[in-house]
């Protein structure tokens, strides 16, 4: 009689458990990478809208004041658009600069004022503040100056204007 060496039932059924459980736990790490890619892509998407909808928009037009030949006084609007992100006005910073010039940071002295409900800390979509910049040197007639309005989350807001060369204060176009 020859014996020859056979794959036994038992054998199989061994081998076929193997392969299942290693399916298994192969199988579970990639639901586990799958799950922790989604749940990055899905906080860096709220993130990216949280930032997008914390801008400030220029609320109508610039008013300024003269002294003299320079503008002394620089008064905005600023407002939320509607389904955007409150934002502290304290953390808002204000760059100046002349055409040419060195940029400055006007943040310490803006004065805001409350149009309407508003608040003047903290301003909510859909309300409008007033913000009074007093820039030195400000401007001249026929000079140049532009005016970044930098929330701490959010895009900035790049408002750039020439004066008339008969400016004499009010509206700057």
């Amino acid at each position: 009689m020859k014996k020859e060496a056979a794959f036994s039932g038992l054998e199989a059924a061994i081998v076929l458990i193997a392969f299942v459980v290693v399916a298994a736990v192969f199988s579970y790490v990639m639901l586990g990478a799958g799950f922790f890619a989604t749940q990055k892509s899905q906080e860096v998407t709220y993130s990216g809208v949280k930032q997008s909808t914390s801008n400030l928009v220029l609320d109508g037009q610039l008013y300024g004041s003269l002294t003299g030949t320079t503008t002394n006084k620089i008064n905005l609007y600023l407002s939320i658009p509607e389904g955007g992100q409150p934002q502290k006005m304290r953390e808002v910073t204000y760059v100046w600069s002349l055409s040419g010039g060195k940029a400055r940071d006007l943040s310490g002295s803006a004065g805001y004022t409350a149009v309407g409900s508003a608040g003047t800390t903290i301003l909510r979509p859909t309300e409008k503040i007033k913000v009074t910049l007093n820039p030195n040197p400000g401007p001249a007639p026929g000079n140049s100056f532009t005016i970044e309005i930098k929330p701490k989350v959010g895009a900035s807001t790049l408002v750039a204007k020439t004066l008339a060369t008969g400016y004499d204060g009010g509206v700057i176009i």
